[in-house]
């Protein structure tokens, strides 16, 4: 996947901006993981601190399920945090890392179902701009693992 194949269109309806800006995002987030081995995706980025890509990943599919999925299933749960454990999003093994990252797919799939099927209102336009707040945050959290870890860098 090149940058040209998911940067968003300059100018289009405020829906598909806000569609197009947030699976940018979203595909960014994954593209962070691409080619790494499970043991390399749960490194942590500087000890103490528990943040790692794999961790980013779940904390983001905690992030689809609380502002977009509670849109159609108010009472929702978190998936991996509990209260507790409530870093349980960040608790990982590399035995883990696949399903987490097919888990993170379903999620932003179901996103898109849930918030495409609702008018355009005030308190959708919010979750979106919101989880886009979310994932370009921690996009630049993940460059900077990325990089630690093998050298790449960039979008």
């Amino acid at each position: 996947m090149t940058e040209t194949d998911r940067t968003p269109p300059g100018v289009a309806p405020e829906r598909e901006l806000l569609d197009s800006w947030l699976d940018y995002y979203r595909a960014t987030i994954v593209a962070k993981c691409a080619g790494l081995t499970p043991g390399q995706l749960v490194e942590r980025s500087c000890p103490p601190s528990p943040m790692s890509l794999i961790g980013l990943v779940r904390h983001l599919v905690e992030m689809e399920r609380v502002y977009a999925h509670r849109l159609a299933e108010p009472g929702l749960p978190e998936l991996y945090c509990t209260d507790a454990d409530p870093e349980g999003d960040f608790d990982v093994t590399p035995a883990t890392v696949a399903d987490d990252l097919r888990i993170h797919a379903e999620h932003c799939a179901r996103s898109r179902e849930i918030m495409t099927a609702l008018p355009l209102d005030d308190r959708v336009r919010w979750r979106y701009l919101y989880l886009a707040k979310e994932y370009a945050r921690h996009c630049g959290h993940a460059d900077l693992l990325r990089e630690r870890i093998d050298g790449q860098a960039g979008e």
